[in-house]
């Protein structure tokens, strides 16, 4: 399992869960994990996970909002806004508010009309907006008299706060500090702050940070520019193939009121998850809540619901890339979303395939010596998921002889169900990976959320149950049902060198459905 309309409940409720020798192991685990659940009146959510044996909080702000709420011209916009809120308030990161908004006001009327003369691809306005972009980096430095830098990063840090981060991903975005005790206030403010007065200070300077990101780790970067590609082409209709950190021609579109209209529509009470780990007390914990972010209003009309879903595949997508980079095959298959009861089965299926001990990298590594690495992994999606099969091939490893053998593979696992042998090692594996994910603060912390971003928090307590009754006798028909090789996505990743071999190689005129 791959990680990265809600319940509602009147009161807080406490469930403590206990589960041990979930599976047959030699050896015995067991974890009790108080939860305790609540919501305020303007739909924020509340998970606090108390642990007394520790001296610190995990305090996770988390948004229900990422790139599958995007598409053409907002692409990474929540990507972007993860960079803007670091720059504080009304109240962080100013010495003087007031003066800052007549400067930023007129770096919104010049930010509009360089974007237009940027956006039109006209070589002409080149002069004309770099005349522009000089004028608002005058104007930017006006502004700085008054910007106190990284404040809120100093705060925090200044009061013992530590795994201070932010991330962004396809459905949530996360706002992360880990603080002492008695400092946890410190978060409720800054936060709350942060919710309902939001200053997108240095806009545009921060735009061609996004930018040169987008540059540097996407378009520089021949494996991620593959795999964003790849997605691409296997999600033709969800926007889950939108990239994360935005297409280049969007960000370089963005302006502050485009930026400011997704911030007041997404990051409200009602679209937001707090959940807190560690040595805190619940219930003083959501009176607290509620003393910070219980006036905080929801977002007018809500959010809009993602309503397009994946259509069923009706042939193969081929994508062949070359490039210097490690050689690669990639099959990509459609499964479910959650919570399809097939995804635990996957899940199994992804164990029996992948890691040393797996089907895949036993055959394409130790037998037959073509490639480096092999293995799957089963993405638990909200709407549709994605299994995914792939190999990295040795420099003289034929990319076609290991697509035939991995094909070979998944027939078999799909003709034959698992070996005894093959159930025990690998629930005794997931469940071990279950445990080990639950250790820490910050694990406990993501997974709640994660689960409850899926529907339920509770789920999470049911997955090694629901991965203990998964039958081996059924695997093989999950198999067939989901690793149709006639529906599959493939992704080749090819070195220049191995370029004018595999092109010799190729048909004159690529079968249909293929994408070059």
């Amino acid at each position: 399992m791959r990680f990265f309309h809600r319940f509602r409940y009147l009161q807080t409720i406490a469930v403590v869960v206990v589960f041990a020798g979930v599976f047959h192991t030699s050896r015995a685990e067991s974890i009790s994990i108080p939860v305790h659940y609540d919501s305020l009146d303007n739909g924020l959510k509340i998970i606090v996970a108390p642990d007394t044996n520790v001296a610190v909080v995990s305090c996770r702000l988390y948004y229900f909002v990422g790139s599958m709420y995007e598409g053409p011209g907002t692409s990474g916009l929540s990507h972007m806004y993860e960079h803007m809120m670091f720059k504080g308030t009304e109240t962080l990161g100013t010495t003087n508010y007031k003066k800052e908004v007549p400067i930023m006001n007129k770096i919104d009327s010049l930010g509009k009309v360089m974007t237009e003369l940027r956006t039109d691809r006209n070589p002409e306005n080149d002069a004309r907006a770099d005349s522009i972009r000089a004028r608002i980096s005058q104007l930017l430095d006006k502004q700085r008299q008054y910007i106190k830098k990284d404040e809120i990063w100093q705060r925090y840090m200044n009061n013992g706060g530590t795994h201070l981060n932010a991330w962004t991903s396809d459905d949530m975005t996360a706002y992360i500090v880990t603080l002492p005790t008695n400092k946890v206030d410190l978060f409720y403010w800054i936060e709350s702050d942060r919710m309902a007065n939001p200053v997108l200070r240095e806009f545009y300077s921060e735009r061609d940070v996004v930018l040169e990101e987008r540059r540097m780790r996407y378009e520089n970067r021949p494996m991620r520019k593959y795999w964003e590609r790849l997605w691409a082409s296997f999600y033709v209709a969800h926007p889950y193939r939108i990239p994360t950190i935005g297409w280049m021609s969007d960000i370089e579109a963005y302006t502050r009121t485009k930026m400011m209209n997704h911030v007041k529509k997404y990051y409200t009470p009602d679209n937001a998850l707090i959940v807190l780990s560690g040595n805190i007390d619940p219930q003083q914990a959501v009176k607290d809540i509620r003393k910070y972010f219980g006036n905080i209003p929801p977002a007018q009309g809500g959010q809009d619901d993602v309503v397009t879903r994946e259509p069923a595949p009706i042939g193969q997508t081929r994508f062949i890339m070359r490039d210097e980079a490690e050689p690669r095959v990639d099959f990509l298959f459609h499964i479910p979303g959650y919570p399809h009861e097939d995804l635990y089965k996957l899940d199994v299926l992804e164990g029996i395939l992948t890691g040393r001990s797996g089907r895949l990298y036993d055959r394409l590594v130790n037998k037959e010596g073509l490639c480096t690495n092999a293995g799957a992994s089963n993405y638990f999606q909200l709407h549709n998921g994605l299994f995914h099969v792939w190999a990295t091939l040795r420099s003289e490893a034929d990319p076609d002889e290991v697509e035939k053998i991995i094909l070979e593979e998944l027939e078999r696992v799909a003709q034959e169900p698992p070996t005894e042998r093959e159930m025990t090692r690998n629930k005794n594996s997931i469940r071990m990976n279950f445990v080990n994910g639950l250790r820490s603060l910050e694990g406990i912390s993501d997974r709640l959320a994660w689960f409850e971003r899926l529907g339920d928090w509770n789920d999470l307590f049911s997955y090694p149950d629901r991965i203990n009754q998964v039958n081996a006798k059924t695997l093989h028909e999950t198999a067939k049902k989901y690793f149709d090789p006639e529906l599959r996505t493939t992704g080749i990743l090819l070195t220049e060198s191995d370029a004018n071999a595999a092109a010799q190689k190729a048909p004159a005129t690529p079968p249909t459905g293929t994408v070059h």
